[in-house]
């Protein structure tokens, strides 16, 4: 693979059908001289995740230094907090969004506590050197990496081949540079060029690791210094052998950011309960079931989440499914019947994915129910006439996929870690090993309802890969059911 081929895959990302509508709508806001609040309040407020999201975030820690008045409304942050500053919040929201549900590579959680640390050290570092917003280094920090998710897009072997190199002690961007022909700083950058971020995300993307934190220049720009000393702190291992060089690290960001050194203390102790907040601002949970094998492994016991696919396994279906993409677009252009899209969209959850059986809900909130409303697979119709759930979070991951509109991958389902996460009824009538199920999100932004998938009853645990890829095709369904329903106004 070489650096031509992953600028082929960056064309293809910024025209992927899953890009938020809501970052496509705040980006026309941004560039409209025109604008004001009130629009970038409407804006944001078609988006009923983001919405959740942000005003959580300017009522958390981080802004209530700044002011503690409650805000309890979008267009209210925006007067409190400045256009620009709620802008770039809900810019990167959406990006960390997107790159949350991206990748099919079960090392995007890394990825994505990595960028989640780095966001916590860089809010605090610029809150005690004054030299850069918060929020601002808070949101470049929270995307500063996704030139890693695009490495991963290109190929999952590659990337499997670069963490056997860093493990054989080989420097990350080198690794990067013998199996993809580009390192993911300069794979970022191209990205958030493609999707018009503001130029400053898009030098920090693409120059954080120009700088060696022992080595900075003098005329360091603050922004980008806050997050260089913000990752590489959010790596520190606090070992004898690591020890002097962490030490020496700090003092550098120290003189550089312009931090006294009792502040610098303060960091550490800090950054645990910053890192708590703003994961529960973002709706991550850092032990959530995606991670199952790992919360698992602390309790001494093994991974049980499956084996991943090979490459080539997942090069094949990932052809199958932008195949389907194709034509549920193309089908969705030229008028074709709602109905047989939406079937042919499930049905791919079976042929493609390798589910065994899958049924889409619709969440009636007024009556409190989840419906079953199609199905596809084996005894799915059977499975289906007995799931009729209340949306309750007793129902467990089913009905919370609706209600904090986030997907949950259960492998082992029977497990009792789980407690009543999986959903005692559900695991009842499914008999199923493990499944996967993921909310559907009409293009207005409301969830419509939500899209199940399991290995059968007593059949196949439920893969990684497999998890991803069932939101993706959910992404679809909301595409599907989003024009149905504004044919029918």
């Amino acid at each position: 693979m070489n650096s031509a081929d992953v600028f082929e895959q960056i064309e293809k990302m910024g025209e992927l059908p899953s890009l938020p509508q809501s970052l496509l709508r705040i980006q026309v806001v941004a560039n409209d001289d025109r604008s004001s609040a009130d629009d970038l309040a409407k804006c944001i407020l078609k988006d009923q995740a983001l919405t959740m999201r942000v005003l959580k975030v300017v009522n958390s820690a981080l802004y209530q230094r700044r002011n503690r008045e409650k805000v309890l409304t979008v267009r209210r942050a925006v007067i409190v907090m400045g256009f620009e500053s709620v802008r770039r919040l809900a810019l990167g929201l959406s990006v960390f969004d997107m790159m949350s549900k991206l990748s099919r590579s079960p090392w995007l959680a890394e990825i994505s506590r990595h960028s989640l640390v780095t966001a916590a050290f860089a809010q605090i570092l610029a809150e005690s050197s004054g030299a850069t917003p918060p929020e601002e280094a808070f949101v470049t920090a929270l995307i500063h990496d996704i030139g890693k998710v695009v490495l991963v897009e290109c190929s999952p072997g590659a990337m499997d081949e670069v963490l056997t190199d860093l493990s054989g002690g080989i420097p990350a961007l080198e690794a990067e540079r013998r199996h993809f022909g580009i390192t993911h700083d300069r794979a970022g950058r191209r990205l958030a060029a493609r999707w018009q971020l503001p130029a400053s995300l898009q030098n920090v993307i693409g120059d954080h690791h120009d700088i060696d934190p022992l080595s900075p220049p003098k005329s360091l720009d603050p922004l980008l210094g806050t997050i260089v000393y913000a990752n590489a702190m959010s790596r520190f291992k606090c070992e004898p052998e690591s020890q002097q060089k962490e030490l020496s690290i700090l003092r550098k960001a120290g003189r550089s950011l312009g931090i006294p050194s009792a502040k610098l203390d303060d960091v550490y102790e800090r950054v645990a309960k910053e890192i708590e907040i703003l994961a529960d601002c973002l709706g991550l949970d850092m032990g959530e079931l995606k991670n199952y094998g790992a919360v698992v492994n602390t309790q001494g016991s093994v991974n049980v989440a499956p084996k991943t696919m090979s490459t080539g396994e997942i090069a094949q279906r990932t052809a199958l499914q932008l195949e389907l993409y194709r034509k549920v677009g193309h089908g969705l252009a030229t008028g074709q019947d709602q109905i047989e899209l939406m079937t042919q969209a499930l049905d791919g959850v079976v042929s493609i994915l390798g589910f065994e059986r899958a049924v889409l809900f619709r969440a009636d909130r007024q009556d409190h129910l989840l419906h079953p409303f199609r199905w596809s697979g084996l005894e799915a119709e059977a499975l289906a006439s007995q799931l009729e759930l209340p949306l309750k979070r007793p129902s467990g991951a089913l009905a919370l996929a609706v209600l904090e509109h986030r997907d949950f991958h259960v492998p082992n389902a029977a497990s009792p870690a789980y407690g009543d996460l999986a959903g005692f009824e559900l695991l009842r009538i499914a008999q199923c090993t493990g499944f996967a199920v993921a909310p559907v999100r009409t293009t207005d932004g409301a969830v419509f309802g939500v899209l199940y998938a399991d290995g059968g009853a007593e059949g196949q645990d439920v893969s990684v890969e497999q998890a991803t890829e069932l939101a993706g095709l959910a992404q679809q369904m909301g595409l599907i059911l989003g024009l149905a329903h504004a044919v029918s106004q």
